[in-house]
């Protein structure tokens, strides 16, 4: 009884072991028949349109307790009229009236960039 090679990534039988697969091209010694996934890389643009509502940037990136964090801030704090300008910190730092809420807002689209461009740059 004959024993036939298969090819590691689609399956094909091989006429001998070291054949290059005729169908994909590829050795079963150098090609296992695993694939890994590599993560998406996450788009900085789409991290910070999305960051337009507050902390969706950083659910899109997968920061999700950051982005309730800043959802919260942002919107909680402004809604209710407890703003940095508005409270105690706020008068001590000088921070202007209504600059409190929109500088946060302000900071997390551009942190939303921010991470989206360093997990675009990080080694897969």
């Amino acid at each position: 009884m004959a024993t036939s090679t298969l090819c590691g990534r689609c399956g094909t039988p091989l006429p001998n072991p070291s054949a290059t697969c005729p169908h994909c091209g590829s050795s079963p010694a150098r090609d296992s028949g695993l694939r890994y996934s590599t993560p998406r890389r996450k788009s900085p643009f789409r991290a910070t349109a999305l960051a337009i509502v507050p902390g969706m940037g950083h659910v899109y990136l997968g920061h999700n307790l950051k982005g309730l964090f800043f959802l919260l801030a942002c919107g909680g704090l402004e809604f209710i009229g407890l703003d940095l300008d508005l409270s105690v910190i706020g008068g001590l730092v000088g921070v202007p009236l209504g600059v409190g809420g929109f500088g946060l807002y302000a900071y997390q689209m551009f942190d939303a960039y921010r991470e989206a461009k360093r997990l675009e740059n990080a080694p897969a």
